[in-house]
């Protein structure tokens, strides 16, 4: 019971109060899919790195293609937001 709320508390902590307090829009969707795609994709790509032979080395690939995969699909929602605008 108190490691929930400990639990809980943390993760209250983790998050900004105004993202917490903001309306739900469809920019918070659309971050939601994108990291989602890169999370799937980066970890497909890291598993199929044939050069990557230990498992640290593949968490490692995984994060790093995250993080490349996922700036590249913001700068492209950036991108359609700036030419739609």
């Amino acid at each position: 019971m108190v490691k929930n709320k400990i639990l809980v508390l943390i993760l209250l902590l983790t998050i900004s109060p105004w993202a917490q307090a903001a309306p739900m829009v469809a920019w918070k969707s659309y971050l939601a899919v994108v990291m989602g795609i890169a999370l799937f994709a980066g970890t497909i790509l890291s598993i199929r790195n044939k050069k990557a032979e230990s498992r640290a080395s593949k968490i490692l690939l995984a994060g790093l293609y995250f993080w490349v995969i996922t700036f590249a699909e913001l700068i492209v929602l950036a991108l359609v937001y700036q030419f739609t605008k």
